[in-house]
């Protein structure tokens, strides 16, 4: 190893002065056995805050050297994170701060690799501009506090529809409510850029993929900072209830109908591009007797309210073609009560006799016409929460097929148009659970 590369490895000063003061040309001496490295590069890589300064003093052109892997000396106190060194290279040549290696990587690329927090802060804040793919770097590195200070210096970046969420180009707001994460929807929120009211390449928007996807602690952290967000529509018109109850987020559509202002009340009486209330899609989705039970209790919907093809919510029930002509004999305004005795029903378990004595006293309750057959009627009671399987299983076993009528057939078509409707909202953003 040659004299003046020893001298920096032990930081000895006196002695590499010495040898630059008996001969200059050291200055230019490359260590072929550390990757082509100059003297500034190798005072960089050990930390060596005072020698850097001073060959910077005797050959400031060292700045912008490379070795053989395409670092300058920045780079490698970079990745080293010596504060002191860090400083004195940013001081002199923040210029570097944008050069990339041969991996295309710049000095904040490797800071975000290294444990010192300092130094990545004084990268962000003397750097002359920031790149789309060094701010992706910052956030996937977990580097939270240089992705709060690059988007506060630089908060057109967040504008950019330059993060994929499935299939659609989204703002960063977007991809942070698509992956649940609080902190970086929290430091976006902060920046005032409006960055709520963008729409991805589907309509979506922010807080549409959070009701979509999220838990209800980013919800609040948006009727904190960005309230007026929840009245935002998609391109189908549906609201952020439509949504909610299109995921089955429970959760969320609580949340919202409690906590929102009385604006509430018009966003839940909404309906979406094909008339469709909120309680026709959780009966489409089949979203249980707890949130229909919720949404009915509420009494802001018109139950009677018929969506563009004429059907009420209870006509979308996904039954056989006898429960419709049942349902149909029944005032829509008894849904309420069919929904709390379903309750009791529940908890009966699941091999009990649908017949039994309890299932008849609650029938007797109710006020229902004496036309109707009892054993009917405790059958309608099972209505909301009978699954597909058990209805699969009772057409097996009947003598004979049910002839469908024209308006069962309707029926079963909007139905399956509604589900697919989904595809372009809901299972287009199940694919991924939160982490």
């Amino acid at each position: 190893m040659q004299p003046i590369f020893k001298a920096i490895i032990q930081n000895d000063i006196p002695a590499f002065l010495g040898l630059v003061e008996e001969k200059e040309s050291w200055l230019e001496e490359r260590n072929v056995d550390q990757d082509n490295s100059t003297v500034l590069h190798m005072a960089a890589k050990h930390g060596h805050g005072e020698l850097v300064s001073k060959i910077i003093e005797l050959k400031p052109s060292l700045i912008f050297s490379r070795n053989a892997h395409g670092n300058t000396p920045l780079h490698l106190a970079a990745l080293l994170g010596e504060v002191n060194t860090v400083r004195t290279l940013l001081e002199f040549g923040s210029e570097t701060c944008s050069a990339r290696n041969n991996s295309c990587q710049t000095p904040l690329h490797l800071v975000c690799r290294s444990i010192s927090t300092e130094s990545a802060r004084l990268f962000a804040e003397k750097t002359h501009s920031v790149s789309l793919d060094e701010l992706k770097f910052s956030i996937s590195s977990g580097s939270t506090f240089v992705t709060r200070i690059v988007l506060e210096r630089f908060p057109y970046l967040a504008r950019e529809l330059a993060w994929v969420v499935e299939d659609s180009l989204t703002t960063l707001l977007h991809h942070a409510c698509d992956r649940g994460n609080l902190e970086l929807i929290s430091i976006l929120l902060g920046l005032d850029q409006g960055l709520e009211k963008a729409q991805n390449t589907n309509g979506l928007s922010p807080l549409h993929l959070a009701v979509l996807r999220g838990p209800v602690v980013v919800l609040e952290e948006f009727l904190e900072k960005a309230p007026l967000s929840f009245s935002s529509l998609t391109r189908s018109k549906e609201t952020v209830f439509h949504l909610a109850a299109r995921n089955k987020n429970v959760d969320a559509f609580i949340f919202m109908a409690e906590r929102l202002s009385i604006n509430n009340q018009k966003l839940m009486r909404q309906v979406d591009v094909n008339g469709n209330t909120v309680l026709h899609i959780a009966v489409s989705m089949s979203c249980g007797a707890p949130l229909l039970r919720y949404i009915v209790g509420k009494k802001i919907i018109d139950i009677n309210c018929k969506n563009n093809m004429g059907f009420t919510a209870f006509d979308l029930l996904p039954q056989e073609a006898e429960d419709f002509e049942l349902l149909s004999t029944l005032s829509t305004s008894r849904l309420g009560t069919m929904l709390d005795s379903d309750q009791s029903i529940e908890e009966q378990g699941e091999h009990s006799n649908p017949y039994n004595k309890g299932s008849q006293e609650g029938v007797k309750s109710l006020d229902i016409p004496e036309s109707l057959k009892e054993n009917e009627v405790i059958r309608l009671l099972r209505l909301i929460e009978t699954n597909t399987s058990k209805i699969a299983h009772i057409k097996r076993n009947k003598k004979g097929a049910v002839e469908r009528d024209r308006r069962s057939l309707e029926r079963e078509m909007h139905i399956e148009a509604l589900q697919n409707a989904r595809n372009t909202i809901a299972i287009h953003y199940k694919k991924k659970g939160f982490s």
